[in-house]
Protein backbone atom coordinates (compact mmCIF):
# COMPACT_ATOMS: atom_id res chain seq x y z
CA UNK A 1 0.00 0.00 0.00
CA UNK A 2 2.66 2.45 0.53
CA UNK A 3 4.85 1.19 -2.51
CA UNK A 4 1.39 2.26 -4.13
CA UNK A 5 1.47 5.87 -2.47
CA UNK A 6 4.97 6.76 -3.27
CA UNK A 7 4.79 6.04 -6.82
CA UNK A 8 1.05 7.45 -7.38
CA UNK A 9 2.25 10.85 -8.80
CA UNK A 10 -1.27 12.85 -9.35
CA UNK A 11 -0.93 13.12 -5.45
CA UNK A 12 0.77 16.22 -3.88
CA UNK A 13 4.22 14.92 -1.81
CA UNK A 14 2.26 16.34 1.44
CA UNK A 15 -1.02 14.46 1.04
CA UNK A 16 1.31 11.57 -0.02
CA UNK A 17 3.15 12.10 2.75
CA UNK A 18 0.05 12.14 5.38
CA UNK A 19 -1.24 8.77 3.88
CA UNK A 20 2.47 6.91 4.51
CA UNK A 21 2.07 8.52 8.53
CA UNK A 22 -1.18 7.40 8.42
CA UNK A 23 -0.97 3.31 6.96
CA UNK A 24 2.18 3.04 8.96
CA UNK A 25 0.42 4.15 12.33
CA UNK A 26 -1.77 1.68 11.96
CA UNK A 27 0.13 -0.72 11.08
CA UNK A 28 1.94 -0.62 13.72
CA UNK A 29 -1.31 -0.16 16.36
CA UNK A 30 -2.62 -3.05 14.29
CA UNK A 31 0.52 -5.10 15.25
CA UNK A 32 0.67 -3.32 19.24
CA UNK A 33 -2.84 -4.70 19.64
CA UNK A 34 -2.29 -8.06 18.58
CA UNK A 35 0.70 -8.67 20.30
CA UNK A 36 -1.05 -7.64 24.00
CA UNK A 37 -4.44 -9.55 22.84
CA UNK A 38 -1.85 -12.42 22.01
CA UNK A 39 0.31 -12.00 25.22
CA UNK A 40 -3.73 -11.40 27.36
CA UNK A 41 -4.65 -14.67 25.65
CA UNK A 42 -1.40 -16.79 26.87
CA UNK A 43 -1.61 -15.19 30.11
CA UNK A 44 -4.93 -16.52 30.49
CA UNK A 45 -3.89 -19.90 29.59
CA UNK A 46 -1.08 -20.39 31.52
CA UNK A 47 -3.55 -18.96 34.41
CA UNK A 48 -5.66 -21.69 33.53
CA UNK A 49 -3.49 -24.38 33.27
CA UNK A 50 -1.28 -23.50 36.28
CA UNK A 51 -5.31 -23.41 38.18
CA UNK A 52 -5.98 -26.93 36.46
CA UNK A 53 -2.74 -28.81 37.58
CA UNK A 54 -3.35 -27.27 41.04
CA UNK A 55 -6.79 -28.31 41.32
CA UNK A 56 -5.89 -32.22 39.57
CA UNK A 57 -2.74 -32.29 42.29
CA UNK A 58 -5.29 -31.46 45.11
CA UNK A 59 -7.81 -33.74 43.89
CA UNK A 60 -4.67 -36.49 44.21
CA UNK A 61 -3.87 -35.49 47.41
CA UNK A 62 -7.28 -35.64 48.70
CA UNK A 63 -7.65 -39.35 47.28
CA UNK A 64 -4.14 -40.09 48.78
CA UNK A 65 -5.41 -38.70 52.20
CA UNK A 66 -8.91 -40.73 51.78
CA UNK A 67 -6.58 -43.45 51.06
CA UNK A 68 -4.63 -43.39 53.97
CA UNK A 69 -7.48 -42.70 56.70
CA UNK A 70 -9.38 -46.27 55.05
CA UNK A 71 -6.08 -48.63 54.99
CA UNK A 72 -3.98 -49.53 57.36
CA UNK A 73 -0.63 -48.23 56.79
CA UNK A 74 1.37 -51.55 58.03
CA UNK A 75 -0.35 -54.24 56.06
CA UNK A 76 -2.24 -52.37 53.63
CA UNK A 77 -5.36 -53.54 54.07
CA UNK A 78 -8.49 -52.12 54.59
CA UNK A 79 -8.29 -51.06 58.78
CA UNK A 80 -10.91 -50.39 61.22
CA UNK A 81 -12.51 -47.62 60.09
CA UNK A 82 -13.14 -48.98 56.74
CA UNK A 83 -13.89 -52.40 57.90
CA UNK A 84 -16.83 -51.14 60.06
CA UNK A 85 -18.72 -49.10 57.18
CA UNK A 86 -18.23 -52.00 54.23
CA UNK A 87 -19.74 -54.96 57.25
CA UNK A 88 -22.97 -52.68 57.32
CA UNK A 89 -23.24 -51.97 53.73
CA UNK A 90 -22.72 -55.54 53.15
CA UNK A 91 -25.25 -56.76 55.97
CA UNK A 92 -27.67 -54.42 54.68
CA UNK A 93 -27.18 -56.25 51.02
CA UNK A 94 -27.34 -59.12 52.36
CA UNK A 95 -30.61 -58.46 53.84
CA UNK A 96 -32.20 -56.93 51.00
CA UNK A 97 -30.75 -60.37 49.08
CA UNK A 98 -31.65 -62.98 51.78
CA UNK A 99 -28.20 -63.77 51.03
CA UNK A 100 -25.81 -65.48 53.73
CA UNK A 101 -22.90 -63.80 55.32
CA UNK A 102 -19.75 -65.30 56.67
CA UNK A 103 -17.00 -63.53 58.69
CA UNK A 104 -13.84 -64.58 60.41
CA UNK A 105 -11.87 -63.34 63.14
CA UNK A 106 -7.97 -63.87 63.19
CA UNK A 107 -5.11 -64.02 65.99
CA UNK A 108 -2.01 -64.49 65.39
CA UNK A 109 -1.32 -67.00 68.02
CA UNK A 110 1.22 -65.96 70.89
CA UNK A 111 1.82 -62.65 69.12
CA UNK A 112 3.04 -60.91 72.05
CA UNK A 113 5.28 -63.64 72.84
CA UNK A 114 7.13 -63.24 69.34
CA UNK A 115 7.09 -59.37 69.88
CA UNK A 116 9.14 -59.73 73.38
CA UNK A 117 11.60 -62.23 71.73
CA UNK A 118 12.13 -60.97 68.02
CA UNK A 119 11.34 -57.11 68.94
CA UNK A 120 8.47 -54.82 67.56
CA UNK A 121 10.41 -54.34 64.28
CA UNK A 122 10.60 -58.37 63.50
CA UNK A 123 6.93 -58.20 64.89
CA UNK A 124 5.74 -55.76 62.11
CA UNK A 125 7.22 -57.82 59.44
CA UNK A 126 5.60 -60.80 60.74
CA UNK A 127 2.47 -59.04 60.34
CA UNK A 128 2.90 -57.72 56.63
CA UNK A 129 3.68 -61.82 55.84
CA UNK A 130 0.55 -63.01 57.26
CA UNK A 131 -1.37 -59.97 56.11
CA UNK A 132 -0.11 -61.20 52.64
CA UNK A 133 -0.89 -64.37 53.06
CA UNK A 134 -4.65 -63.60 54.15
CA UNK A 135 -5.19 -61.34 50.95
CA UNK A 136 -3.75 -63.61 48.87
CA UNK A 137 -5.84 -66.53 49.91
CA UNK A 138 -8.89 -64.58 50.95
CA UNK A 139 -10.69 -66.17 47.46
CA UNK A 140 -13.99 -64.72 47.03
CA UNK A 141 -13.62 -62.92 50.50
CA UNK A 142 -15.28 -59.12 50.00
CA UNK A 143 -13.37 -57.95 52.63
CA UNK A 144 -9.98 -58.74 54.60
CA UNK A 145 -8.54 -55.76 57.11
CA UNK A 146 -6.23 -55.36 60.26
CA UNK A 147 -9.08 -55.15 63.10
CA UNK A 148 -6.45 -54.01 65.40
CA UNK A 149 -2.91 -54.99 66.80
CA UNK A 150 -2.41 -59.02 65.31
CA UNK A 151 -6.12 -59.42 64.65
CA UNK A 152 -7.36 -59.91 60.76
CA UNK A 153 -11.08 -60.26 59.90
CA UNK A 154 -12.55 -61.57 56.48
CA UNK A 155 -15.93 -60.92 55.45
CA UNK A 156 -17.37 -63.06 52.78
CA UNK A 157 -21.72 -63.31 51.05
CA UNK A 158 -23.45 -66.13 49.80
CA UNK A 159 -21.20 -68.69 50.55
CA UNK A 160 -22.18 -72.20 52.42
CA UNK A 161 -21.25 -72.98 56.09
CA UNK A 162 -19.25 -75.43 54.38
CA UNK A 163 -17.76 -73.50 52.44
CA UNK A 164 -16.36 -70.49 54.83
CA UNK A 165 -15.54 -73.28 56.87
CA UNK A 166 -13.12 -74.21 54.15
CA UNK A 167 -11.79 -70.95 53.50
CA UNK A 168 -10.98 -69.99 56.80
CA UNK A 169 -8.74 -73.80 56.95
CA UNK A 170 -6.98 -72.77 54.04
CA UNK A 171 -5.84 -69.44 55.61
CA UNK A 172 -4.99 -71.48 58.70
CA UNK A 173 -3.02 -73.56 56.32
CA UNK A 174 -0.88 -70.73 54.12
CA UNK A 175 -0.34 -69.13 57.14
CA UNK A 176 1.12 -72.24 58.68
CA UNK A 177 3.13 -73.16 55.22
CA UNK A 178 5.04 -69.75 55.83
CA UNK A 179 7.12 -71.57 58.32
CA UNK A 180 7.74 -68.28 59.89
CA UNK A 181 10.15 -69.17 63.73
CA UNK A 182 8.67 -68.85 66.59
CA UNK A 183 11.03 -69.48 69.42
CA UNK A 184 9.22 -66.58 72.08
CA UNK A 185 6.16 -69.63 72.97
CA UNK A 186 6.36 -71.95 75.67
CA UNK A 187 6.89 -74.73 72.79
CA UNK A 188 8.90 -73.14 70.42
CA UNK A 189 7.45 -73.92 66.63
CA UNK A 190 6.25 -71.57 63.81
CA UNK A 191 3.92 -68.67 63.41
CA UNK A 192 0.42 -69.74 63.77
CA UNK A 193 -3.07 -68.61 63.60
CA UNK A 194 -6.62 -69.55 65.04
CA UNK A 195 -9.55 -68.47 63.26
CA UNK A 196 -13.19 -68.02 64.61
CA UNK A 197 -16.04 -68.20 62.41
CA UNK A 198 -20.03 -67.68 62.01
CA UNK A 199 -22.28 -67.48 58.98
CA UNK A 200 -25.48 -66.84 58.81
CA UNK A 201 -28.56 -65.51 56.72
CA UNK A 202 -29.93 -62.15 58.49
CA UNK A 203 -33.40 -62.15 59.88
CA UNK A 204 -35.78 -59.98 61.53
CA UNK A 205 -34.13 -59.36 65.41
CA UNK A 206 -30.74 -60.36 63.99
CA UNK A 207 -27.74 -57.68 63.82
CA UNK A 208 -24.26 -57.12 62.50
CA UNK A 209 -22.91 -57.17 65.97
CA UNK A 210 -24.28 -60.00 66.76
CA UNK A 211 -22.60 -61.86 64.44
CA UNK A 212 -19.16 -60.30 65.01
CA UNK A 213 -19.90 -61.57 68.53
CA UNK A 214 -20.83 -65.29 67.54
CA UNK A 215 -17.47 -64.83 65.21
CA UNK A 216 -15.29 -63.46 68.32
CA UNK A 217 -16.61 -66.48 70.56
CA UNK A 218 -15.56 -69.26 68.09
CA UNK A 219 -12.24 -67.38 68.27
CA UNK A 220 -12.02 -67.70 72.16
CA UNK A 221 -13.23 -71.54 71.63
CA UNK A 222 -10.15 -71.89 69.18
CA UNK A 223 -7.73 -70.60 71.36
CA UNK A 224 -9.42 -72.63 74.49
CA UNK A 225 -8.97 -75.86 72.55
CA UNK A 226 -5.06 -75.20 71.63
CA UNK A 227 -4.74 -72.96 69.01
CA UNK A 228 -3.51 -73.34 65.35
CA UNK A 229 -6.98 -74.31 64.48
CA UNK A 230 -10.36 -72.84 63.11
CA UNK A 231 -13.86 -73.44 64.81
CA UNK A 232 -16.88 -72.08 63.65
CA UNK A 233 -20.39 -71.31 65.20
CA UNK A 234 -22.86 -72.54 63.25
CA UNK A 235 -26.11 -69.96 62.43
CA UNK A 236 -28.69 -68.41 64.70
CA UNK A 237 -28.32 -70.96 67.32
CA UNK A 238 -24.84 -70.02 68.24
CA UNK A 239 -25.95 -66.36 68.80
CA UNK A 240 -27.26 -67.49 72.25
CA UNK A 241 -23.92 -69.25 73.47
CA UNK A 242 -24.37 -72.62 72.26
CA UNK A 243 -23.69 -74.11 68.84
CA UNK A 244 -20.40 -74.02 68.58
CA UNK A 245 -18.86 -76.08 65.77
CA UNK A 246 -16.37 -79.11 65.42
CA UNK A 247 -12.18 -77.81 64.86
CA UNK A 248 -10.11 -78.74 62.47
CA UNK A 249 -6.92 -79.71 62.79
Amino acid sequence: MVCFVVGYEPMPIEIKRLAIFTLCAKAVFTLVANYRLEASERKAYLLLLRETHRAGHALRSNAELSKLSLTDSLTELANRRQFDTLFNQHWQQAVEEHATIGLMVIDIDCFKAYNDYYGHLQGDHCLKQVASTLHAHAGNACVVARFGGEEFVVLSMGQSHQAVLAQAEQLRQAVEALQLPHHGRTEPGNITISVGGAMLQPKVGVTASQLFRAADQALYEAKRQGRNRVVMINSLDALSGDGLGRSIQ
